[in-house]
Order: C-alpha cells, then sequence, then structure tokens
C-alpha cells in the first residue's frame, strides 16, 4: 500500500510539471506572436520613411504684368458747405428744394432787409456830412499853406489847420469803413451758393428768426461734380507708388472705382494727392483720387473698391500669386529641384496684380514653384509631381 502511493504521487508531479511546460510554451508563443509584428513594421518605417507630398507645379517664366493696386475708399466731396446766415433777422423766402442741384451764386434764401437798410442809409448820411467837414478843412489848409508862403499867416494857425484838416480825414476814413460795413450786411441778408452741387435737406423752416451765432444751418450743400475718393494704402506699398508715378509719362496713375460687388466699374479717374506722412496706428498712407463724375454715379459717403493700374506693362519674372507665402522673414516659396525635394526659398516681391506677382530677386526663368500641396510641405521633403498647373 506505501508503494502504491509513492508511484500514485510520482505520476500527479509529472503531470505538474508537464502542464507548467504547456503554459510557458504557450505564452512564450503568444509573446512572439505579439510583437514580432511591430519591430518588423517599426524597421519597415524606418528604413522607407514618409511618403512623396503630392503637388502641382508651375514654371517660373519672363512676362509683362499689368500691375494694380487694392484699396477701399469712400466718396469725399471736395467742398461740403454748411449754409448758415451771417447776419440776424427774419427768414423770408427760401429759394431752393432739398435735394436740388444749384450753380454758385444762386440765391438760396432771403432774411429781412429792412433794418439793414435803414443802417446803409444812415451811414451814407453821415459820410456825406463828414465829407462837407473834411472839404472844409482841406480848403481851409490850402488857403493858410499860400499865406504861409508869403509869411502872412502865424505858425500856430497854420498848425491848427493842419491838425483840423487830419482830424476830419481821420473821421471820413471810419466812417467811409462803417458805409462798407453796413454794405456788407445788408448784402448778406442774400445767401447765395457758395459752389455748384446739391442741397441737402432743409435745417430752418421760413419765418424763423436767425441768428449768425445759430449752429443749426438751413442746408448742407455738396459739391458732387468733380468729386474725389479717399482711400488708404499700406505703407509698404509707398514704393510701388512711387514707381508708377515715375514710370508715366505724364505723371498721373489711373484709378478706377468699383461697386461693392466688384462687378461695375462707375467711373475712371486719377490719383492727385496724398498725404504727407503715414499713420503710425494703422502703418498707412492716405490718397485722393479726383473724379470728373458728370453723371454723379458717386454719391458722397459711398464706399467703393479702388484699383489702381499702372499704365505701361511691367517685364519681369512672374509667378502666380497664390505660390506666395508669408512667413516671419518675409515672403517665400516651394521650389522643387531634380531630386524631386522641396526647397524652402525667401524671395522679393515687386507689383502684382489680382492674380499674378512680380518677383526681383530669388528665383530664376524655368524654376518650377509649388501651387498645390503647401501646406503639406517643408524643406527637404519628397514631392510627387502630379500633373502641370498649364
Amino acid at each position: 500500500m506505501l508503494l502504491s502511493f509513492s508511484a500514485d504521487k510520482l505520476r500527479h508531479r509529472h503531470l505538474w510539471w508537464l502542464m507548467a511546460v504547456i503554459a510557458i510554451a504557450i505564452v512564450t508563443a503568444m509573446t512572439l506572436r505579439t510583437f514580432r509584428p511591430l519591430s518588423e513594421s517599426a524597421g519597415d518605417d524606418s528604413s522607407s520613411g514618409p511618403p512623396p507630398v503630392p503637388v502641382r507645379v508651375i514654371p517660373v517664366v519672363s512676362g509683362a504684368v499689368q500691375s494694380e493696386m487694392y484699396a477701399v475708399g469712400t466718396v469725399t466731396p471736395l467742398a461740403r458747405v454748411d449754409i448758415r446766415a451771417q447776419v440776424d433777422g427774419d427768414l423770408v423766402r427760401l429759394h431752393f428744394q432739398e435735394g436740388q442741384h444749384v450753380s454758385v451764386g444762386d440765391l438760396l434764401a432771403e432774411i429781412d432787409d429792412r433794418p439793414y437798410r435803414i443802417r446803409l442809409n444812415a451811414a451814407e448820411g453821415e459820410l456825406q456830412e463828414i465829407q462837407a467837414q473834411w472839404n472844409n478843412a482841406a480848403a481851409d489848409l490850402k488857403r493858410y499853406e499860400r499865406l504861409d508862403k508869403q509869411d502872412s499867416v502865424a505858425a500856430k494857425r497854420l498848425d491848427a489847420a493842419r491838425a483840423k484838416e487830419q482830424q476830419e480825414a481821420a473821421r471820413l476814413r471810419r466812417t467811409e469803413a462803417k458805409v462798407k460795413e453796413a454794405r456788407l450786411q445788408l448784402a448778406h441778408t442774400r445767401i447765395t451758393a457758395p459752389v455748384t452741387g446739391r442741397v441737402g435737406m432743409r435745417g430752418i423752416d421760413r419765418g424763423n428768426h436767425i441768428r449768425a451765432a445759430d449752429h443749426r444751418a438751413l442746408a448742407t450743400l455738396v459739391q458732387t461734380a468733380p468729386t474725389s475718393v479717399l482711400f488708404t494704402i499700406p505703407a509698404t506699398r509707398l514704393k510701388w507708388l512711387q514707381q508708377a508715378w515715375e514710370a508715366e509719362e505724364d505723371a498721373t496713375v489711373e484709378v478706377q472705382a468699383w461697386d461693392a460687388e466688384e462687378r461695375r466699374l462707375l467711373a475712371r479717374g486719377t490719383l492727385t494727392s496724398l498725404d504727407n506722412r503715414i499713420d503710425t496706428r494703422s502703418a498707412t498712407l492716405q490718397l485722393r483720387a479726383y473724379f470728373d463724375n458728370a453723371d454723379e454715379t458717386l454719391f458722397p459717403n459711398q464706399f467703393v473698391n479702388i484699383r489702381m493700374v499702372r499704365a505701361r506693362p511691367i517685364q519681369s519674372l512672374v509667378i502666380p500669386a497664390a505660390a506666395v507665402q508669408q512667413g516671419p522673414h518675409g515672403a517665400y516659396v516651394f521650389v522643387v529641384g531634380t531630386d524631386n525635394r522641396a526647397q524652402k526659398r525667401s524671395i522679393a516681391l515687386g507689383p502684382d496684380n489680382a492674380s499674378r506677382v512680380c518677383v526681383e530677386s530669388g528665383l530664376q526663368a524655368g524654376e518650377n514653384v509649388v501651387l498645390e500641396g503647401i501646406e503639406e510641405l517643408d524643406e527637404g521633403r519628397e514631392v510627387l509631381i502630379v500633373a502641370p498647373s498649364y
């Protein structure tokens, strides 16, 4: 019975060892199965690298560019006048309609002139009186001067006659000034248009008593033809403007005014002036363009899209504007070499228009620049040219 127990114990021990070996083998196999693909995959990745980036390229060409600059402007009248009274009185007549077109010198309104005619008559009467007194003093002075030549008058009397004449002459000049002032005040009772333009809404009705110190205006008159457009450009484009002026024989730069959707050309004008300093807050320069506006297409305070156009095309290396990127150090493009790898190239830009830009330095004719697929590129990245852009 003891031998039977020992044999059973031995069989159980062998069975446990066998099960342990089988378990270890299973775990080892599973471990190898799990980690082998990862190591092989890692090995494959390290050997092949990232796949090429599909890109579309376009060659750098030498061509002519119709250079343009774009901005947003506001139609600004060359003259805007608040029509105000210059004398006090009752407003007795209005000679304009709201929105009416008037010419310079047209009568717009009348103030009761009766008090001013009375003042003028009084001043003119006083002038006649002073004129007679001066004439008498001047005649006395001449008589005493003749007697003085004959030594027939005392020097004291001659001096008195001369002082009297000077006194009356001064009174005469003061009275003449009063007459001129009275005539001017009377003239101001008739309010006329100082410029040719369009009258706005009426600010004061007939029958009101108005004063020269009133803040309210009778109306506002704006000159509509010719007119101007004020707009700003970045200070960095000042060089373009200077080159445009120098390139034109008559020193004029064409300015086009387009509607808000940039579908309809409203008017053509010329650049006339620019501000004498750059606005440091916005780093912009303000310009003014002149438009005949005979048909009054441009309306005061209207927003328009501005295009400044150089009359003569520029011969230069040209690339699409979409190929140009901006970085901390300025403009750059990606160039694809014969090794099909992207090279980041800094460039100096010249004039441009909506679709193409001139390149002053950094590229050569015939080089291929990336036009599409730029967002996935970096220096030295392999590329796959999928198709020419044209």
